[in-house]
């Protein structure tokens, strides 16, 4: 070949460069155009997760891509996540196909999440371009805490309703509508359409919510098909934001169950105190049967009027079912004799009687029986002892023997 073909073939291969250097030149120009545009981490990245090239973006300035290079991506990637980041770089070199991943990367004291797609550039090399998406997650994280709020307050058991400043519902759950009796038409009702009372009541109970932030207490809710429930009723104001106006929220708990336990605990109550009354009543007024027609009835206590007419017909009836023809009534235990005492021992006797048994009393001690002569009280046709054991000796003495004393006292 001539020096004239090679000077030839030379110029050919230097244009040849040259217009390869012009098209590498319009593509870093477009590249660096498109950098400029895109709010992203672009950068080039090795198989071992070795930053190669990082290049200037809107969020990435140039000091900050120069520090970039040679960087391995665990330098600003979260440790738990570096290894994933590498596995989606090498599946994407050795499958030749575009990679994706969600990753956190620390910036400063801020975690930031970022989505990346990876596209391989050479073969051992992919383009990695990243965008932070912390505030999609986080919005997306509070839509789904809004919706798992949303279906709790609708499956709540209690009623939950949202209305505007002036009263009117713009929202209710499905336990308010029931509790209301108007279904899906509680929407659109007013407060004082809803619970009893003056309207003017209503219309400070809610502007006091709205000066004060809540509001608590006891409301009757009026029904559709006229019942009224009585309901414990907390209000919340909720300030205006965004563009919504002031409301208030409403939640409202049916106290029907809870008056209705609270009826039967004590209705419940009271039948257990009759039973234990009743109870303390038999302990109280014992008959004792000491042999065949004999009863002793030990009292103990006060015996004021109640107890003695309950101590009179437990002994009238032992006297009839059991035929006691004698009856110990002990008073050892008995405080404080008074006027209704005393007239109480004497209907006791007296009834016992004309049942035809004889009352023995006995256990009257000196305090006792100096209040009996005090008041006067006629105890004659008593028979009278001192101790029970004397009143149980008499009562057990044949009762012809008894009489024969008797007589030869007499005589």
């Amino acid at each position: 070949m001539s020096d004239e073909q090679s000077l030839k073939a030379n110029d050919g291969e230097v244009a040849a460069l040259q217009r390869r250097v012009a098209e590498l030149e319009g593509v870093q120009a477009k590249l660096e155009a498109l950098c400029a545009l895109s709010p992203a981490f672009i950068a080039v990245i090795d198989r071992d997760g070795i930053i190669r090239e990082a290049f200037v973006t809107p969020i990435i300035p140039a000091e900050m891509a120069r520090a970039a290079a040679d960087m391995p991506m665990a330098s600003s990637v979260r440790k738990d996540y570096v290894e994933r980041c590498i596995a989606v770089i090498r599946g994407s070199l050795d499958k030749r196909t575009i990679g994706s991943l969600d990753y956190p990367i620390h910036l400063g004291p801020h975690e930031v999440w970022c989505q990346a797609a990876c596209k391989p550039l050479s073969g051992d090399t992919v383009l990695w371009v990243a965008r932070d998406i912390t505030a999609q997650r986080q919005l997306a994280f509070a839509q789904a805490e809004l919706r798992d709020f949303q279906a709790l307050v609708e499956s709540a058991p209690d009623g939950v309703c949202l209305a505007s400043q002036d009263g009117a519902l713009f929202y209710a759950n499905h336990a308010f509508r029931a509790m209301t009796g108007h279904g899906d038409a509680t929407v659109g009702k007013r407060l004082a359409d809803l619970y009893l009372g003056d309207q003017h009541q209503l219309d400070a109970i809610v502007q006091r919510c709205f000066d004060h932030g809540s509001w608590q207490g006891a409301l009757d809710l009026a029904r559709h098909d006229g019942r009224t429930l009585p309901c414990q009723v907390s209000m919340v104001a909720l300030a205006g934001q965004a563009g919504r106006p002031p409301a208030v929220a409403t939640i409202a708990r049916d106290m029907t169950p809870i008056h209705d336990a609270e009826r039967e605990r004590l209705a419940l109550q009271e039948q257990v105190i009759q039973a234990q009354q009743a109870t303390l009543r038999e302990l109280s007024t014992p008959l004792v049967p000491l042999a065949e027609g004999v009863v002793a009835v030990p009292l103990i206590g006060t015996l004021d009027r109640s107890r003695a007419q309950q101590a009179m017909e437990k002994l009238l009836d032992g006297i009839v079912q059991h035929h006691f023809h004698t009856a110990i009534l002990d008073v050892t235990g008995v405080k404080d004799v008074d006027a209704e005492s005393a007239d109480a021992l004497l209907r006791i006797a007296r009834a016992a009687r004309l049942l035809g048994a004889q009352l023995v009393l006995t256990g009257i001690g000196p305090d006792t029986a100096q209040t009996l002569v005090d008041l006067g009280v006629d105890l004659s046709g008593i028979t009278t002892r001192s101790t029970l054991q004397s009143g149980i000796a008499h009562a057990l003495t044949p009762r012809a023997g008894r009489a024969a004393g008797q007589r030869t006292r007499a005589s």
